[in-house]
């Protein structure tokens, strides 16, 4: 489920004392996997077919907890389930205990919808770490911590290959599709670290 940020929105720029917690499965599941804003680029949906004419989405997928920190709330959160929930736990915590409105953006991968059997959740949320598709981090009061470094950092093919939804990426002459996704993935966890650097200044 994908919430109505700027429903969202309106409610955290009133003040309230609320944690809002998305379940980002980057599509509209529910109603027949449709594509939606935090849909990956390239990715084949019912409304994003990969084919002759397009090669699924072709649009980047937009960052909620990016687009979150922009309106200045005092805690947001990225995360999953991952390891022993350890990161989740924590943040859901400070989450709650904040005051003010706060968010956490948490992946959920679909199994229909991402196109992988059930029984490989987990191993599709650590590659999305490891990756480095999905970071965790937080951001409090504006300034950003990543919680979690990969010591050698994936590349993405590791986290698109499992899935049905990007099998097309992997034909003869799709190379140039995983080059531009890497291009972005490295590009949006170098401004991470950037934020975190620049912030952090004392």
């Amino acid at each position: 489920m994908i919430l109505d940020y700027k429903v969202c929105l309106g409610a955290m720029e009133r003040g309230h004392d609320m944690v809002y917690v998305c379940y980002d499965n980057g599509a509209y599941m529910n109603t027949g996997i449709q594509r939606s804003s935090a849909t990956p680029k390239f990715a084949d949906t019912t409304t994003s077919p990969a084919g002759t004419v397009i090669p699924g989405k072709m649009q980047s997928r937009k960052d909620l907890a990016k687009i979150m920190v922009g309106h200045h709330i005092p805690y947001v959160a990225q995360t999953l389930g991952y390891m022993n929930f350890k990161d989740l736990y924590e943040k859901a915590e400070k989450a709650i205990y904040t005051k003010g409105p706060t968010f956490l953006n948490v992946m959920a991968p679909c199994p229909r919808g991402w196109g992988y059997p059930t029984d490989q959740l987990m191993q599709i949320n650590k590659l999305a770490v490891e990756t480095c598709y999905w970071p965790l981090y937080e951001v409090i009061d504006g300034v950003y911590k990543i919680n979690y470094k990969p010591a050698k950092k994936l590349p993405i093919e590791e986290f698109l290959k499992p899935q049905k939804r990007f099998k097309h990426m992997f034909k003869l002459g799709n190379e140039w599709m995983i080059e531009e996704f890497q291009k972005e993935v490295d590009s949006r966890w170098q401004e991470l670290l950037d934020l975190e650097e620049i912030t952090n200044r004392d």
